[in-house]
């Protein structure tokens, strides 16, 4: 319930600071009986990633997205919304039957609102049964909401490549900041220390310390370009030639190293196939044709209703190679 009266709060409030955002957060946890002891940061982050909200996170800032009804694919007949969900319109959907509008009352007919879908560290899932999408487009209209057709779909084949994603924040040049730390090749830690102050080597992935949070910085020669961890995390595997991400196909599951989970937009676009966020699972080397094929860091992200071709192109926009497991 947390979550949802979260999203309730940043639907109405429509943009705010991260201080505003902490702050209810932890108002709204006060004497609840929920054992969720999530971080804020994470809650805003998982927000993110499902389409809620848009964060700029050197800015501080976030702001809540346009409400969206889209469809899911190999759902049988179903729609998400994703975005924005303000009182007023949660409450029509929930009574499409009752509602004045003679309009909306004839396509309650076909577009049925289905009971929230609750789910850990995020707000439950809210969907629709339709029989026509243009019934649901209709009704989308009339309620003044955007109608997108496979929204996951349509970004997968946006997904930005490390070139843009790298040169979005800007170019770093001379040292990067305090108590610099490499990407290791692999072993418990991600990150190891690196002796020295002065320039990085002339390519990887490093981070920084950075008053009381850190900065990453992938290095190419004498120019380090600043991105979010993951971004160069993933840059760092590319250029390793490290393959990380595994996919069933009988499940139809796409599964990422807990360590080393998808960039924002990669993520939302295997979240939008479903509307849920990814669950940790554990992959059993035994199982794997290679059981190299299985790190030493058995814990994953799993991500569901993900076909081969979904996943193929989601892993190719981040120069990975797909792993398949039963």
């Amino acid at each position: 319930m947390v979550h949802d009266e979260l999203l309730l709060w940043c639907s109405e409030r429509g943009a705010g600071s991260f201080d505003a955002f902490r702050d209810t957060y932890t108002w709204l946890r006060k004497g609840k009986q929920e054992s969720s002891t999530l971080d804020w940061r994470i809650a805003l982050y998982n927000l993110q990633v499902l389409g809620h909200v848009e964060v700029d996170w050197e800015a501080r800032i976030w702001s809540v997205t346009p409400p969206v009804l889209t469809t899911l694919p190999n759902s049988g007949g179903h729609a998400l919304l994703v975005g924005q969900r303000p009182l007023w319109l949660i409450q029509r959907l929930e009574r499409l039957h009752e509602d004045p509008d003679p309009d909306i009352a004839a396509l309650a007919q076909s577009v049925v609102s289905l009971p929230p879908h609750r789910q850990d560290d995020g707000p439950s899932v809210r969907m629709v049964t339709l029989t026509d999408p243009e019934e649901c487009r209709a009704l989308c209209e009339v309620l003044g909401i955007a109608f997108e057709d496979r929204a996951a779909d349509q970004l997968v084949l946006r997904l930005p490549r490390f070139q843009e994603m790298l040169t979005e924040r800007g170019v770093q040049r001379g040292p990067g900041g305090l108590e610099p730390q490499k990407m290791s090749e692999g072993g418990s830690d991600i990150w190891t220390d690196v002796e020295g102050h002065g320039e990085p080597p002339l390519h990887g992935a490093y981070r920084y310390q950075r008053y009381n949070t850190h900065r990453y910085i992938y290095w190419i020669g004498k120019s380090g370009f600043i991105a979010d961890k993951r971004t160069v995390v993933y840059a760092e595997l590319a250029r390793a030639e490290r393959w990380v991400l595994r996919y069933s196909p009988l499940r139809r599951e796409l599964y990422a190293p807990k360590r080393m989970q998808l960039p924002h937009l990669h993520a939302r676009a295997a979240v939008l196939r479903s509307g849920l966020l990814p669950q940790l699972t554990a992959l059993d080397p035994q199982t794997a044709p290679d059981r190299q094929s299985i790190p030493e860091h058995k814990s994953y992200v799993r991500y569901v209703n993900i076909d081969e071709a979904f996943a193929t192109k989601l892993t190719e926009s981040l120069y990975q190679e797909l792993q398949f497991v039963p």
